[in-house]
């Protein structure tokens, strides 16, 4: 199962077509599970993905070509010391988890949001 073929990704983003036989596996393989980790809901046929979806695919492999998505990411230390008094005081260390979205990303999340599958609990009335 796939979003899009390796056929519509080289009729969509020109830069697709000068990647080796293995890099297109790749991306392809990148695509989806990006969008699977985003819970996407999957189709068993390709031809019947919503163009939405579609889009975000293409995207998400522009990104990948730029450098934008599935780089590595790093985690920013912050550093505090405080001193109430002189030979007391308190250090912290804090990881910023927070992050901004790339251009690419917000394109991608906002092209797929309606089609994410939502998980909820629904309360079942008893009879």
């Amino acid at each position: 199962m796939s979003f899009v073929t390796e056929t519509e990704v080289l009729e969509n983003v020109p830069e697709f077509a000068g990647q080796s036989a293995s890099d297109k596996a790749r991306l392809l393989s990148q695509v989806d599970a990006y969008l699977r980790s985003r819970n996407v809901k999957e189709y068993l046929d390709s031809s019947i993905v919503p163009a939405p979806i579609k889009l975000a695919s293409y995207e998400i492999i522009r990104g990948i070509l730029a450098g934008k998505l599935y780089q590595g990411k790093t985690a920013t230390v912050v550093s505090k010391t405080v001193s109430a008094q002189s030979g007391t005081s308190v250090s912290k260390t804090f990881a910023a988890g927070s992050e901004d979205l790339n251009t690419y990303e917000q394109y991608i999340l906002d092209l797929i949001k309606p089609y994410t599958k939502r998980s909820s609990v629904q309360f079942l009335k008893r009879i």
